[in-house]
């Protein structure tokens, strides 16, 4: 998780979330993208332990692509069940009850951290200067254009942008 937060997911954030003040914004898309990677990575290996764990259980044995006897079923004598049901109660049913546990606890942490990502933007939205809605609003409505002057800090809004800043020749006016 750690490694996945730090190393991809908040350079990420950081690039989109570029203003001051979206600390809590930029911390919280992290943690739903980090467990979101979890999250997949833990359902693959709770799926592939499934499936072992479904053939130990199977009384029969399934050849899959492996020679001129491919999809040929063959029944498993009552030594084999016996030994197989052993490795499946032994090995293989602890760990997938494991992973099922610990994938049930990350969705948790990946829709808590979603909600919270949610709550975050209802609280602080990010201010889009670009939307031509936004633009519009902005020629009569007074609050709204105080709160972008407000958040320009003196800046043109372009240099919050990389694409606006590299269409305006590098970003003049930004310090």
């Amino acid at each position: 998780y750690a490694i996945t937060f730090a190393v991809i997911c908040w350079p990420i954030s950081g690039a989109t979330f570029t203003m001051d003040g979206y600390l809590a914004h930029r911390f919280l898309s992290s943690n739903v993208g980090a467990f979101g990677f979890i999250l997949m990575f833990c359902l693959r290996l709770y799926s592939g332990w499934g499936y072992i764990g479904s053939r130990l259980q199977s009384k029969e044995i399934e050849y899959e692509e492996t020679g001129w006897y491919d999809g040929d079923f063959e029944m498993k004598s009552e030594a084999e069940i016996a030994r197989d049901l052993l490795l499946y109660r032994s090995q293989v049913r602890p760990v997938v009850e494991r992973t099922k546990t610990f994938s049930l606890a990350t969705a948790a942490l990946f829709v808590a951290s979603g909600v919270g990502l949610n709550v975050m933007f209802s609280i602080k939205p990010i201010f889009n200067e670009y939307n031509p809605d936004m633009l519009e609003r902005l020629v009569y409505d007074d609050k709204i254009a105080n709160v972008a002057a407000d958040q320009s800090n003196g800046i043109p809004t372009y240099c919050n942008s990389r694409y606006y800043r590299a269409v305006a020749n590098g970003g003049q006016g930004c310090k």
